[in-house]
């Protein structure tokens, strides 16, 4: 056998609390609740029969090999699953043309499976939370976010339109897309904001009759920042396009923002390697003359 690549081997070293985690039946199981979407404790535990200290342990395992994670509100501490390392275990096999058709495929099964199923509308319709290591101060990644949104935002994450994307600095400032000099579009609002620490950009973000706020929080880390990222819409928003915001907001933040903070300049960003369309489009097959674009 030949030597193992470097780049192989630090994989290994970075996944392998992940399989450790993924060998249990009950994390698993845990975890596919979780895809279904976010969960407190008790419906979680609700749902195995084991005790509630046990489903605990569980997930305090899944929290270390970050594979879930977690947001207060309130009384109650929502459970996520956390899409970013598992995207690193796909991106190991998979390229992004591969995960493409093969993605398109498993949607179209499930699709056809599931045609018909109620909409649970007791719940936002999309509820997205990641945590991302930066390797940047808060300060970059605030200013990053807030000044230089624009670098790393970009295509495919707006209207084929766009001729570029500006947010204003201050509470209810606009976060706008420009078409050329006159027109455009507004795709939210900031409505918190603190130094180095918070955003949130409310509006409708390309998703047609619905509301969202996109949050990102700031903490000091080992290595940089960890960046806190939710996502939740409420609205009339089909499965399809659900899908296609989950995993979008998974490469946006998780790549195109990473690249751009550790590596200083907007070609970090585009060069991040990610599998994204525009957010909540239905994927097509890419066509084998089809330019790459900048890049979540």
């Amino acid at each position: 056998m030949g030597a193992t690549p470097e780049g192989t081997r630090q994989l290994e070293a970075e996944t392998a609390s992940l399989w450790r985690a993924l060998a249990d039946p009950t994390r698993r199981r845990i975890l596919d609740r979780l895809r279904a979407g976010p969960a407190i404790t008790g419906e979680i535990a609700a749902g195995f029969p084991i005790s509630r200290i046990a489903v605990m342990r569980h997930l305090e395992v899944l929290a270390d090999a970050e594979l879930i994670t977690s947001r207060k509100r309130g009384r109650e501490r929502w459970h996520y699953l956390n899409a970013v390392p598992l995207e690193r275990l796909r991106r190991r096999w998979a390229g992004p043309v591969q995960a493409g058709f093969a993605a398109g495929l498993i949607r179209l099964q499930e699709q056809v499976e599931t045609e018909g199923a109620a909409v649970d509308w007791s719940r936002p319709a999309v509820d997205v939370a990641l945590d991302v290591l930066i390797g940047g101060n808060r300060h970059d990644v605030f200013a990053s976010i807030t000044g230089r949104i624009g670098e790393w935002w970009g295509y495919p994450a707006l209207d084929r339109r766009a001729t570029g994307l500006s947010l204003e600095p201050g509470l209810g400032g606009r976060f706008v897309e420009h078409w050329g000099d006159s027109g455009g579009q507004l795709l939210g609002t900031v409505t918190a904001l603190e130094a180095d620490r918070h955003v949130c950009l409310t509006g409708p973000f390309h998703f047609g009759l619905a509301l969202g706020d996109a949050i990102f929080e700031l903490e000091d880390a080992p290595g940089g920042t960890l960046l806190r990222f939710s996502f939740r819409a409420v609205g009339a928003i089909d499965q399809a396009v659900i899908e296609g915001i989950e995993s979008g907001w998974t490469t946006l933040v998780a790549s195109r923002l990473k690249a751009f903070v550790e590596t200083g300049s907007p070609e970090g960003a585009i060069a991040a390697e990610s599998n994204m369309r525009v957010i909540g489009a239905r994927r097509a097959a890419p066509g084998p003359s089809e330019p790459r674009r900048g890049r979540r």
